[in-house]
């Protein structure tokens, strides 16, 4: 892909800025776990072309799959593989950011709890996902450890961001999002007040989850 920047948009410290801030706001307002990785990844978009001056950063929804390398039952699929081919709708689909030719999702530190609750036991650590958009990635591919396929679903990418910009709230929060965000060397601010639905004002904290590693 000759649109593709040679490295990663943002670094490991970047990430771990950017989830913990928007998985905070989204906590906070008590945000529906079913629209979790919509609101992730138009925050994310949003403060990565204001803070980051990114091109061509899009929020993208589709199904998405990941082999997590972490023992029993590490594929995790959102959306689902039907005669060999990727299917993704209104109820079963996953978002992430697309910017120059990478894949940025900041749903990935919460994979733990989104996986499928039939893995034996299996812990999966907060981690950073950020990789190349693969055109050609194959469903079977998905076999082998740190493996990944994403498919987007340009239809059901319009309907999700069209719902989404139709809710005030949603706005003010990806707003609030970005004011809080800062890029080092500048100093990340623990905790905000914001005002709840009612106007009283309220303390939010950084999220307290860390980043471990990279996938």
């Amino acid at each position: 892909n000759m649109s593709r920047r040679p490295t990663p948009p943002i670094t490991l410290n970047e990430y771990e800025r950017l989830f913990r801030v928007i998985h905070a706001v989204f906590s906070a307002e008590g945000g529906d776990p079913s629209t979790r990785c919509l609101f992730f990844s138009v925050a994310g978009a949003y403060v990565l072309s204001h803070h980051h001056k990114l091109k061509a950063v899009s929020p993208i929804a589709g199904m998405a799959g990941y082999n997590l390398q972490s023992g029993t039952d590490s594929t995790i699929i959102f959306g689902s593989i039907e005669d060999g081919k990727p299917v993704s709708d209104a109820e079963h689909h996953h978002c992430w950011i697309e910017a120059e030719g990478w894949i940025i999702d900041l749903c990935a530190p919460l994979f733990d709890s989104m996986a499928p609750e039939a893995r034996q036991q299996t812990s999966i650590l907060p981690k950073m996902f950020q990789k190349p958009v693969l055109h050609d990635a194959r469903l079977e591919q998905l076999a082998n450890p740190g493996a990944y396929v994403h498919a987007a679903n340009d239809r059901l990418s319009t309907t999700l961001l069209t719902s989404f910009t139709e809710k005030p709230a949603y706005s003010d929060l990806v707003r609030i999002c970005d004011q809080w965000y800062s890029r080092p060397p500048r100093k990340l601010t623990p905790a905000i007040r914001i005002a709840d639905e009612d106007g009283r004002p309220k303390d939010v904290s950084l999220s307290p989850i860390r980043i471990a590693g990279i996938w």
